[in-house]
């Protein structure tokens, strides 16, 4: 996540001094302000010496100093011990700035120190909790609040919406940002930081070409810092890997890796070691992935970042496990493992559990592979387990349907046979009327012939039950095929308003419609049984995402369908995610081959439309929409139609008639990207 960006001491000082009282001059001011102007050019070389000065001056500046100067020491504290990695004690530096500024009636001081409070809650990713403070602090905010501080209100907005993955929302509060400080002259440091960003929302959102674009409009920026420089260069190494322009992506990473080093950037250069490093083990250069991940642990060690710490420690710990280094790697690795999992980061667990098996095999551990990949599966929920234990026993009903519906006409021949000896023993029965023992005796045989025509009817009963059960059933996925959806839809539409809320209070039915991404590649490649094998595959995975209560269908060839009634609308955008990393987390081993599989999703909810509410059939046709947004926005990834400002039937009747293009202002669209492809 990144960070809000620092301010140069001109716009500290405008920001400051808008709507405070002016104090009486001190003798002292002057020097103070010359040595704090020194330490701000020292903390652009070496942080470290930059915060002994820093320290050093703050001891020799009494409490009676004026308000506006000693507000100038605590900003350079905060974003100077930003700098260093020393994240608790800018936080600690921050608070103090805002007790400062309400001892002093300042508001729009106030206003700017409290938003250390957002940063902190962002870096501890409770992203509902920074939200709900920055709606606190822009409520509470004064009229009069300086455009600068405006701008970093729209900056940490920004900063929320990518971190929920809403990245048209975060590119709008960012460029709002951007507009707020043109002309400014003493925001070039913030505005640089702000290109990084927009840069960074272009990477999440795969466009990575644009990226590359932006962070070339942050570097020409006039008197750009070597800090903003490094983050920029950073931000385009990360886009040319992803472009899959390796020699143009390390280069990148080594002029970031310059500037951090010059400016004693420990934090920053932890990570740009560490994003060296990932891309080494993505070339299986594990000697290399090894020295850069040895040297982003020393560094982070030394600026106690624990999720820098993580990652160098795995990076190590595959890097030495490339090179059949088993007995140094594991310890680190399951070390990272033990940490992700009492952090409670399932995902992450999972990803390290499925690369350490991977490294096992490819060593020839086979043993400690397989236990590896046992561990993995036991992180699977229980309720995935008899999910797919259902989808193996529907297989396994629809092998045997074609014995079954022999059985079937062997039932009802016999049921035909017997009914006409019974019609015989009747007539029987009939002519021997006057024999009382005959008589008694031809009862018997009719009630036991009864019977076992009853018990034949009970078995057909049986399979016919079957059949129809496997009539709605998909013969190859075992999953709901078309027509059990159609009539669960006919249900739903039969059911009152009133009892469908009742049902499901507070949610909404959710339609996810995704198609299997370059299927056909994979079937002209590996031939129809792999293609059968990864439907196979999908299906179980998808039904072990998913609630008992809802519906998985398969829509048709390598298209599924995903009915979830009564699900919390705040939660789309982490079901969509669930579903994409069930999916494409991990490749599917057929017998012959390994086949990476990603899906491409478009999803609905109802009732959200403006002006009344939707029938499914149009949220199906919307979802279509978005599932081909996404295909053609790059795959691997679910497009989310979040609102609608047009009544249903005006907004299919406009992307009908624009051939599928949405004009501005008809809906909103939200995407969730699916999780990063294996080498």
């Amino acid at each position: 996540m990144p960070r809000l960006p620092r301010l140069s001491s001109l716009l500290l000082l405008a920001a400051l001094s808008a709507g405070v009282p002016a104090h009486a001059a001190a003798p002292d001011v002057a020097r103070v302000r010359a040595e704090l102007h020194a330490i701000q050019s020292l903390a652009e070389r070496s942080t470290d010496a930059a915060l002994l000065r820093l320290e050093a001056l703050q001891a020799s500046v009494p409490e009676t100093a004026p308000y506006a100067l000693r507000q100038e020491l605590l900003r350079a504290e905060v974003w100077i011990r930003e700098d260093a990695g020393q994240l608790e004690q800018s936080y600690a530096a921050e608070r103090k700035a805002y007790q400062l500024a309400l001892a002093n009636k300042d508001r729009a001081g106030a206003t700017r120190a409290r938003l250390g409070e957002v940063r902190q809650l962002l870096d501890q990713n409770r992203t509902d909790g920074a939200q709900a403070v920055l709606d606190d602090i822009r409520n509470g905010a004064p009229a009069d609040v300086p455009a600068s501080v405006r701008a970093l209100i729209d900056s940490i907005q920004g900063d929320i919406h990518n971190a929920k993955s809403r990245f048209d929302k975060a590119l709008a509060s960012y460029l709002s940002a951007l507009k707020l400080l043109q002309g400014d002259l003493a925001a070039g440091d913030h505005r640089t930081s702000l290109y990084g960003r927009i840069a960074q929302v272009y990477v999440n959102s795969d466009h990575a070409e644009k990226a590359v674009e932006t962070t070339r409009q942050g570097l020409a920026e006039p008197g750009i810092t070597p800090r903003a420089s490094a983050s920029l260069w950073l931000t385009e190494g990360i886009a040319m890997i992803r472009l899959d322009r390796g020699k143009e992506g390390i280069a990148a990473f080594q002029q970031a890796l310059g500037l951090a080093e010059q400016a004693g950037l420990d934090g920053m250069e932890g990570s740009i070691r560490g994003n060296i490093s990932d891309y080494y083990l993505r070339q299986h250069d594990y000697p290399r992935a090894e020295l850069e991940a040895r040297k982003a642990l020393e560094v982070s060690l030394r600026v106690k970042d624990d999720n820098l710490i993580l990652m160098a420690k795995a990076n190590l710990g595959f890097g030495l496990m490339g090179q059949g280094k088993s007995a140094e790697a594991l310890p680190l690795i399951d070390a990272v493992i033990a940490q992700l999992r009492k952090a409670g980061a399932v995902a992450d667990v999972e990803a390290m559990l499925d690369e350490k098996g991977r490294m096992q095999e490819a060593a020839g551990q086979y043993r400690q592979a397989l236990a590896t990949v046992r561990e993995q599966q036991a992180l699977q929920l229980s309720s995935a387990r008899s999910a797919r234990d259902r989808a193996i026993a529907a297989l396994q009903e629809e092998f045997d349907a074609s014995q079954r519906t022999r059985q079937i006409a062997m039932l009802k021949r016999e049921n035909e046979l017997k009914d006409a000896e019974l019609d015989s023993r009747h007539r029987a029965q009939l002519a021997t009327g006057f024999a009382a023992v005959l008589t008694v005796l031809a009862c018997a045989v009719v009630y036991l012939l009864y019977r076992r025509a009853a018990r034949s009817n009970a078995q057909l009963q049986t399979l016919n039950r079957q059949l129809e059960y496997h009539s709605m059933r998909d013969a190859l996925t075992g999953l709901h095929n078309r027509r059990s959806f159609l009539e669960k839809m006919q249900a739903r539409s039969g059911r009152a308003r009133a009892e469908r809320r009742a049902s499901a209070p507070g949610g909404v039915d959710c339609f996810v419609l995704m198609d299997i991404d370059h299927f056909k590649s994979i079937n002209d490649r590996w031939g129809h049984a792999v293609g059968d094998a990864v439907l196979v595959e999908v299906a179980k995975r998808l039904n072990a995402a998913m609630r008992d209560s809802d519906m998985v269908v398969r829509w048709g060839g390598e298209e599924f369908m995903v009915y979830a009634p009564g699900t919390d609308p705040g939660h789309i955008a982490v079901l969509a995610a669930r579903i994409l990393e069930a999916i494409g987390s991990a490749p599917v081993d057929a017998e012959t081959c390994t086949v990476p599989v990603t899906v491409t999703a478009g999803v609905v909810w109802l009732p959200q439309a403006a002006g009344g509410d939707i029938d499914w059939q149009s949220a199906t046709r919307l979802a279509d929409w978005a599932l081909y947004q996404g295909k053609t926005g790059g795959r691997n990834q679910a497009r989310i139609v979040s609102r609608l400002h047009a009544p249903p039937a005006s907004v299919l009747a406009a992307l009908d008639s624009a051939g599928g293009v949405a004009p501005a202002g008809l809906l909103e669209v939200e995407c969730v990207p699916g999780p990063r492809r294996a080498p």
